[in-house]
């Protein structure tokens, strides 16, 4: 997938499950992030962080911080409604 394709399973998941393969170890890793910068919550945070060719900007929940997340890295992206059965 590219960039741009990822992004918008991003942004049409809300908060979403990535999973992606550590880039020292190869193991299997995930973070719960979305790219709704618009809470008050996050918009409290701040982050220096700037995103380059093969990395988008997330902001993750498990770890309550930014990340830069590696888009050749990633595995799956499965929208947290639906690992929640969460429905709309």
């Amino acid at each position: 997938m590219t960039k741009e394709e990822i992004r918008q399973k991003l942004i049409e998941a809300g908060d979403a499950i990535v999973t992606y393969r550590g880039e020292n170890s190869s193991k299997l890793k995930y973070n719960v992030v979305t790219l709704d910068f618009s809470t008050p919550y996050i918009k409290e945070r701040r982050t220096h962080a700037k995103e380059s060719e093969n990395t988008i900007l997330a902001f993750a929940w498990d770890t309550d911080a930014f990340r830069l997340v590696r888009t050749d890295l990633i595995v799956t992206i499965q929208p947290l409604a639906n690992v929640l059965k969460n429905h709309v």
